[in-house]
């Protein structure tokens, strides 16, 4: 029979068990905390904006001049048919087509005005002819009265004074009657012509029209005018012409013919970064079309007069940047990812961006030093989508955390 175990080492025991057991579970386990050392290289500071290929010279592909003529009374015609972008073309070949209804509905009325002037005009014509004729009749009647009197008058010398007189009235009232009639023809005559070449006028104007519409209709297949790559117009808002577009005297130009010796890159920049921004500045830049070349640039214009970037509610700048295709097929409408160079510095301290925290009245990093975590206020000089340069608070090879310790209690220190 197995002798007892005294109840106080069974207690003492349990206990000691019980703090092992505490110990594992409560002591803080070991952090290591992601470190990275500041470094002394080259740095440059970068302002990034996107943008898109673009031909300093060009050839214009646009509607027919006709359709600017504003006796043709149309303004507006949709795009029915369109070549692909890019494709090469021939002086000559087709590049656009536009839609001939608006063409034709316009010739139809012209046609039925046409006709009724027409029917006018004969009108006219027969009623001139009717009054003229009336007039002069009244005029020859106006003429054989003027006769009679002047015989009555002649007669009337051998008669009393009474009849003369008679005579003589009789003969004035003749004369002021032709001379009224002689007067009524002329206007009548002038009134005739007006109504006549009013209708000639109008007749003629329609006629024009009508001959202009027709030529519009043999000039809706649009070509190219010289030898090239096509590249689309854009509208009013910016982007690119399609299929059903409208084009017209407000915006004739369906796409263009580049010279692709004159390509440049177009940049929108934000306007907060537009003050930082100089003509000479380098630019590096990448295609989408060249992910893994990249390009030499040099910004030769900036815009003085900011416009809506689409899809924000800021303003943005254009940038003008020369740059060297090095021989790769760089096609106008490529889109462009522009770094500018503002400054650029040999021999600083620099850091990743992830290891600086703060606001804009103060910054800071997490230095580890010896055994412990030490916030330390640093002073940045500029910054790029990766580094932030650091002009005092920081030595070489100083380690720094890459993120914020979750224990740090402001003024301790911490052992990790």
């Amino acid at each position: 029979m197995l002798n007892k175990i005294p109840k106080k080492y069974v207690l003492t025991g349990a206990a000691v068990l019980l703090f092992m057991i505490l110990i594992v579970v409560f002591w803080p386990a070991s952090v290591n905390y992601q470190t990275v050392r500041a470094q002394i290289m080259p740095f440059a500071m970068e302002v990034a904006a996107d943008g898109e290929v673009q031909a300093l010279e060009f050839e214009s592909i646009n509607i027919p001049e006709i359709l600017s003529r504003r006796d043709v009374g149309i303004w507006r015609m949709k795009i029915s048919d369109l070549v692909t972008e890019g494709t090469q073309v021939k002086k000559g070949d087709f590049v656009a087509s536009l839609d001939p209804s608006e063409v034709e509905e316009r010739l139809v009325r012209i046609k039925e005005r046409i006709e009724e002037h027409n029917n006018s005009l004969e009108s006219a014509i027969l009623d001139s002819t009717i009054q003229l004729m009336q007039k002069r009749e009244e005029l020859t009647n106006a003429k054989d009265n003027l006769e009679e009197s002047l015989i009555r008058v002649e007669q009337s010398q051998y008669e009393s004074k009474a009849t003369q007189r008679q005579a003589g009235i009789a003969l004035e009232k003749a004369q002021l009657e032709i001379n009224a009639k002689l007067r009524n023809y002329d206007k009548e005559v002038l009134r005739q012509k007006i109504k006549i070449n009013r209708i000639k006028k109008y007749l003629s104007r329609d006629v024009e029209t009508k001959d202009l519409l027709e030529k519009l209709k043999s000039q809706l297949r649009i070509t190219s005018p010289s030898n090239g790559i096509v590249v689309y117009g854009r509208s009013y808002r910016g982007r690119k012409i399609k299929v059903d577009d409208d084009v017209g005297p407000w915006m004739p130009i369906i796409a263009t013919i580049p010279d692709l010796s004159s390509l440049y890159s177009e940049a929108i920049v934000k306007e907060i970064d537009i003050a930082k921004v100089k003509v000479g500045q380098p630019v590096q830049i990448t295609i989408d079309a060249f992910p893994e070349f990249i390009f030499q640039g040099e910004i030769k214009n900036v815009a003085n007069i900011g416009q809506p970037i689409p899809g924000t509610s800021m303003n943005g700048f254009k940038v003008v940047i020369s740059f060297d295709t090095k021989g790769k097929k760089v096609l106008p409408g490529m889109t462009t990812a522009n770094k500018i160079t503002i400054a650029s510095y040999s021999n600083d301290i620099v850091v990743p961006r992830e290891a600086v925290f703060g606001n804009d009245t103060a910054y800071y990093v997490f230095k580890k030093q010896g055994g412990s975590i030490i916030k330390t206020r640093v002073q940045l000089g500029g910054e790029n989508e990766t580094h932030i340069r650091i002009v005092n608070g920081l030595q070489q090879n100083d380690k720094v955390l890459m993120a914020r310790p979750d224990e740090y209690i402001e003024g301790k220190h911490i052992n990790p």
